[in-house]
């Protein structure tokens, strides 16, 4: 009796995984980007892309038997926090999650200075924030026979300065300028005239002086007037002596009080009497009718 014995080997080759696929805004870590075959019991790792953040599960997958273990991984925007506040400024609405933008502004009577955007990216805001410089305004041109005040280097934004003539001198323009948005002062300045104003004595008729100036009435002098006892006064009580030699407003005027509000006085020097005759027929017989109207008139 013979008895034989066979020994046979058999030989188990593993399945190779390909290069696995991950969720949303990941990746695989660079060194393992360019492999395409992994061998079995590989183990490899997913990140988030940039501007990404983990929120939550692991990136670590595993190749069994030609099959990757699930990606469990979740990943979510970063957040860049509300951006910094300038001072004198305001910027838009963001949710400032990467790749958001936001827009700074100044308030008015400031310049911006710097970036007016920055963009939300995977470090947090990029660039510096601007600035809010207040307008300055250089000082103004001065002017002949005349001065302004104050007398500064630099003005700021809605500084006022005020100009005066010299005696005996007439300004022409605004008294005042104020610095302005464009970074100049506004309106132009006045000119001082060495131009001769005086007003007329004012003559109205049952008036009373009560304050003001005595002649001669230079430019911007003022008269007040009030009217005698039984009189009104019709008209501005104050009147002021302008550039071009005339008082403003016009003169007032006293009037009676007894000719007031009395439709039935009538002031003429003649008066005419008119007849309208009117003629009316009815049933053959005529009728004359007749009235007589009076009325004023020159």
């Amino acid at each position: 009796t013979f008895m034989f014995t066979y020994f046979c080997t058999i030989t188990i080759i593993a399945q190779q995984c390909s290069t696995p696929i991950g969720g949303p805004n990941m990746n695989l870590k660079d060194e393992y980007i360019i492999k395409n075959t992994f061998e079995d019991g590989a183990v490899v790792y997913f990140k988030c892309n940039v501007g990404y953040q983990p929120a939550g599960g692991s990136g670590k997958i595993t190749c069994t038997a030609g099959l990757w273990s699930p990606v469990l991984l979740e990943c979510e925007k970063k957040s860049c926090g509300a951006p910094t506040e300038v001072e004198f400024g305001q910027y838009g609405d963001t949710t400032a999650e990467f790749g958001d933008t936001v827009k700074y502004e100044c308030k008015k009577g400031y310049n911006l200075v710097g970036n007016s955007v920055l963009r939300c990216e995977d470090q947090g805001w990029a660039g510096r924030e601007p600035t809010c410089e207040v307008i300055r305004c250089v000082t103004p041109d001065g002017v002949v026979n005349g001065t302004f005040t104050p007398l500064e280097e630099i003005y700021e934004y809605n500084s006022v300065v005020k100009y005066d003539c010299n005696k005996d001198v007439v300004r022409n323009g605004s008294s005042e300028l104020v610095c302005s948005e464009d970074g100049k002062f506004h309106p132009d300045p006045p000119t001082c005239v060495c131009k001769w104003v005086e007003c007329r004595d004012p003559v109205i008729t049952h008036a009373v002086y009560e304050r003001g100036s005595r002649p001669p009435h230079r430019y911007k002098a003022s008269v007040t007037y009030s009217c005698e006892k039984g009189y009104n006064l019709q008209g501005s009580s104050t009147i002021t002596c302008t550039i071009d030699s005339q008082w403003s407003p016009a003169l007032p005027s006293c009037i009676s009080k007894s000719s007031i509000g009395n439709p039935s006085i009538c002031f003429v020097y003649k008066m005419k009497f008119r007849f309208v005759y009117s003629l009316l027929i009815q049933n053959d017989n005529k009728v004359c009718l007749s009235l007589s109207i009076t009325t004023c008139s020159k």
